[in-house]
């Protein structure tokens, strides 16, 4: 074999053997990052749900705190008012 063809080999040889390599990490780095999808959207979603229940709980806490300011300014007897009252009350 001439020099040549020898380097030419070696050149085909560690570019094959390279290229399979990239090609299974490639195939390897892909497959885990499917493995870690469902993980990560679990995350997300639990995440997304603690968020939701604290905005929920802020919220109630501050209807409550409404409530509580609204009724010290006219407190609630319990009767309901309708429109049937309101003309009565008008004649």
């Amino acid at each position: 074999m001439s020099r040549a063809s020898q380097i030419t080999l070696g050149c085909s040889l560690v570019f094959a053997i390279g290229s399979f390599v990239g090609v299974q990490y490639i195939q390897e780095a892909e497959q885990e990052a499917i493995r870690q999808g469902p993980i990560k959207d679990a995350k997300r979603m639990s995440e997304k749900t603690q968020r939701k229940l604290l905005m929920n709980q802020k919220e109630h806490e501050y209807q409550q705190k409404l409530k509580q300011q609204y009724e010290e300014l006219q407190p609630l007897n319990g009767k309901v008012i309708t429109a049937e009252d309101n003309a009565s009350n008008a004649k």
